[in-house]
């Protein structure tokens, strides 16, 4: 007998409805779904995160997550419709203005509780500004990654050249090499970004930090004496043949072979690179930051923070943010970064068994201040229409002026 009465029918039809409640609360656990879309489609950061994921699949018992990768440029694309239309959980982008352009339609959450949660302010101060609007933090950043020079060690040897440390040196450099039938730089501007380096590096080192930000802000015209100094040493090297030929007919990474093969010499990028190439091939490729140009300016260098939010309509925003957290244990940045050749983002993580890594290290270190990159710092409309200035500046130098004024011309529009 039971006490109070309870007859063995009703225990059991008690025992079952609990049962039952149990089985759905444990359904309902397990179809918990993350969504994640995010470009870092290379091979060993794709193989890094979906480790990384699947360690966070074991650590919480019932919950799926689905990583939807997709090459960068396609991506630039699918972003402003998927965040509108179909926002996944979490999804990575780049910080900086490209980032704000999203916070300002509200389409990224504020995370600002969660750096305070997850006692992350301090380890990524210095990536912090890059993730703000406002006051407030909208993205997690997850690495920092550097430019400069990407060499082809045989070539040079052969040409008796040594990485060149001032503007002279390079120029000198390309001219040797063109003589040798060698074209001493590689670029593919069909991806427009790519060319953005040039740009950028010149303008910081002849006209310094202050002057660069103001004229990302729209606050300095393109036709400034300035501006036009820049265009007049990049044309002068365009016009003596120094870079690829037909460069638009080549995305980035289609002219990295170029060097790999010794057809060129030098290929002014990032880390990506040395993770678009075989391991084998790495020991030939060397590195240089971009040289001074006028030693009267300090160095500056271009620092890129790439990140990861949660889009305002996430439908588990909880969970993308127990994602967060794991992916910001040092272990996870210190994966996720090294298989991408980049620098993670937290200050108590650091890399000591990478020649590369370190030199990269080195190069942020000795910087005396900093910009991210053309279309991350200025206005996004701005940064197309001063790309496609680039590009075809590229292909026709003599249009300098026209595209200078066209470019003039759009910065007092979308900055008035």
């Amino acid at each position: 007998m039971f006490k109070h009465g309870l007859s063995i029918r009703a225990w059991l039809a008690g025992a079952a409805l609990a049962s039952s409640a149990m089985l759905c609360a444990v359904q309902a656990h397990a179809q918990q779904t993350l969504t994640i879309n995010t470009d870092r489609s290379g091979t060993g950061q794709k193989a890094a995160f979906n480790k990384i994921v699947a360690d966070f699949e074991t650590a919480n018992p019932g919950v799926k997550v689905n990583v939807n990768y997709s090459d960068v440029e396609s991506y630039k694309t699918s972003i402003r419709n998927f965040l509108v239309t179909s926002p996944p959980d979490l999804a990575f982008w780049f910080t900086g203005a490209r980032m704000r352009a999203f916070t300002k339609r509200n389409l990224f959450a504020d995370l600002t509780g969660f750096f305070v949660e997850n006692k992350l302010n301090e380890p990524m101060k210095p990536f912090l500004a890059a993730v703000t609007d406002n006051g407030k933090q909208y993205m997690m950043p997850t690495n920092l990654t550097t430019w400069g020079f990407f060499y082809n060690k045989k070539v040079f040897e052969s040409a008796g050249i040594a990485p060149p440390k001032t503007w002279d040196e390079l120029m000198a450099a390309a001219a040797k090499l063109k003589a040798a039938g060698v074209t001493p730089f590689t670029i593919g501007t069909r991806d427009l970004w790519a060319n953005d380096l040039w740009f950028d590096y010149l303008d910081l080192r002849v006209n310094g930090l202050d002057f660069h930000m103001r004229l990302m802000d729209g606050k300095e015209k393109y036709t400034d004496p300035r501006v036009k100094k820049v265009f007049s040493m990049w044309g002068d090297a365009v016009k003596k043949g120094y870079f690829q030929e037909n460069a638009s007919s080549y995305g980035w990474q289609e002219a990295i072979p170029f060097l790999a093969q010794g057809k060129a010499a030098m290929y002014l990028l990032g880390p990506y690179v040395l993770t678009s190439l075989p391991k084998d091939v790495h020991g030939n490729i060397g590195f240089f930051k971009f040289p001074v140009v006028d030693p009267s300016v300090p160095n500056f260098e271009e620092l890129s923070v790439n990140g990861v939010g949660i889009p305002e309509g996430a439908k588990n925003k909880e969970l993308a943010k127990r994602f967060l957290a794991f992916l910001a244990k040092p272990d996870n940045m210190l994966a996720f970064a090294r298989a991408g050749a980049v620098i993670p983002a937290r200050t108590d993580v650091t890399i000591t068994d990478d020649p590369f890594a370190q030199s990269q290290i080195e190069l942020v270190k000795q910087a005396k201040g900093s910009s991210q990159f053309y279309d991350r710092d200025t206005d996004p409309e701005m940064a197309q229409i001063g790309m496609r200035g680039f590009q075809e500046f590229l292909a026709n130098p003599d249009r300098e002026t026209a595209i200078l004024d066209r470019l003039e011309k759009a910065r007092e529009r979308i900055f008035k």
